[in-house]
């Protein structure tokens, strides 16, 4: 005969050890679960994280590619023991420009910005140690998506760049490519220059600021003469004689840069005079454009420098990005048109107008990748920004455009081209002097003037209409000589 009084105290335990045994077993289980599904994984995943619920498993973590989190959920659910699978890894957030950057100092290197993927970020690490033996490589990079293509070139270039500086920066944004920085040697600096000039596919120069390594004096021989050393004694004993060292010829040498909104000059000048040609025709050229002057005084100049220094801005003018340079009576220029049209005529017309004494290398021209096309209304907002920086010169009181405003109406070319779409009425306007019929006619031949440079540049004449409006439309009064010069004028409207 049973007595459960008697027995059921003895349930208790059993129950106790029933739950513990559960408990226990259950986190085993969970962390069992776990580890063997971290181990599947390998490194699919970036700081994965689990939640085991029996046999359910949950993923969380960083992915590198969509292919990557479609295959997380066939992974962990081929382990043994696991019944369901629910993934919520996800990729890096997208990051709009997409940056990286490397700085040299001293023996350290500090990678920053934007990174892919870990395969790659090893790639840029094992990368900056190789081209800087022995420096301290800091690590800064971040993960993030929306890297552009050719990435790794991109990188593998700048630090390439990088290590020919004795110090300095490179950068990507996106395809743009940044450096500045200093140099040790003439070899160095021409290195750069000519890389710079063959950048790694689908990349442009958005800045680049080096300074070019001061030229070396050649040594003034001793004198040999007697009476030349007597006038030596005499002269070193004056306080105001000077001597000063003279360049070998071949060592003088004149550079242009021409990128994003910035004119770098570098290299030498013979005389202060020359300097300021120089100068003031770059802001002519390069109007609106920051104008970067690192040029240096040195004797030694080949004659007809000035004229060949203005030649070759003028058509680096002509140029999206390219440089120029001077290398005693050495001519080079190269760099990206904006057209396809304009690449002969800039070939040419640098062929021609370097003088003589000077060797013209063949210009290495290509062609920009064209920009996307705007409607309307951004299109006349481009050309009324191009114009409140620049205007279109002609010859005094004729219809002759000045060679000074090939470069504007280049870039007027390539911007009217990205609304091919509209009509475009190009007006001239004159200030108030002379006689009003004289202005009427001068202002619409300097108009048409302006649409036989377009449509030979391949706009087609269909597009284009010419009107003179003379001074019925001035912008400023006529009583100041400013206040002419901004009036006389063409004006773009996209119909």
């Amino acid at each position: 005969m049973s007595q459960p009084s008697k027995w059921w105290w003895g349930l208790i335990p059993l129950a106790i050890l029933w739950i513990l045994a559960t408990i226990f077993t259950g986190k085993s289980i969970d962390s069992d679960l776990g580890n063997r599904s971290t181990s599947a994984l390998g490194s699919a995943v970036l700081n994965p994280a689990f939640n085991v619920v029996g046999r359910d498993v949950s993923v969380s973590g960083t992915v590198f590619s969509p292919d990557e989190a479609g295959k997380i959920a066939g992974i962990v659910d081929s382990v043994w023991g696991v019944r369901k699978v629910l993934v919520d890894a996800r990729q890096p957030d997208v990051a709009k420009p997409f940056n990286w950057g490397a700085s040299h100092e001293g023996s350290s290197v500090v990678l920053t910005g934007n990174v892919p993927d870990p395969t790659v970020r090893d790639k840029i690490v094992s990368a900056a140690k190789a081209a800087f033996s022995g420096a301290d490589v800091k690590d800064e990079m971040q993960y993030a998506s929306g890297a552009p293509a050719g990435y790794d070139a991109g990188v593998q270039f700048g630090l390439d760049q990088l290590a020919r500086l004795s110090k300095g920066a490179v950068s990507l944004s996106d395809t743009g490519l940044g450096i500045s920085g200093t140099v040790d040697t003439r070899d160095a600096y021409d290195g750069i220059m000519a890389a710079l000039k063959a950048l790694p596919q689908g990349f442009s120069l958005a800045k680049s600021d080096i300074a070019a390594p001061a030229p070396v004096a050649a040594a003034v021989p001793a004198p040999t003469d007697p009476a030349v050393s007597s006038g030596a004694a005499v002269a070193s004993a004056g306080a105001s004689a000077s001597v000063t060292p003279a360049l070998a010829p071949s060592s003088f040498s004149f550079d242009a840069l021409k990128e994003a909104g910035k004119l770098t000059l570098s290299g030498t000048y013979p005389d202060d005079d020359t300097h300021g040609k120089i100068l003031d025709a770059a802001k002519n050229l390069f109007a609106g454009d920051e104008i970067s002057d690192q040029l240096k005084a040195a004797a030694g100049a080949p004659d007809g420098f000035a004229a060949a220094a203005t030649a070759g801005l003028n058509a680096l003018s002509r140029l999206a990005t390219g440089s120029f340079s001077l290398s005693s009576t050495d001519a080079k220029l190269s760099g990206e048109a904006l057209y396809d049209g304009a690449v002969k005529s800039i070939q040419d017309g640098f062929a021609a107008a370097i003088p003589a004494g000077f060797k013209a290398a063949p210009a290495e021209i290509a062609v920009s990748a064209p920009a996307p096309a705007v409607d309307a209304p951004n299109c006349q907002s481009l050309l009324n920004t191009i114009l409140s920086k620049s205007k279109i010169n002609f010859d005094t009181g004729k219809a002759r455009i000045s060679s000074v405003s090939s470069g504007v109406l280049d870039t007027i070319v390539a911007t009217i081209n990205r609304c091919p779409g509209n009509a475009v009425e190009i007006s001239g306007h004159t200030d108030s002097s002379g006689n009003e019929a004289a202005n009427v006619a001068l202002s619409e031949q300097r108009a048409k003037a302006v649409v036989t440079y377009l449509s030979d540049a391949g706009v087609p004449a269909s597009r284009l209409t010419a009107i003179g409006l003379g001074s019925s439309r001035p912008i400023a009064s006529n009583d100041t000589d400013e206040g002419k010069a901004l009036n006389r004028r063409i004006e773009f409207s996209i119909k």
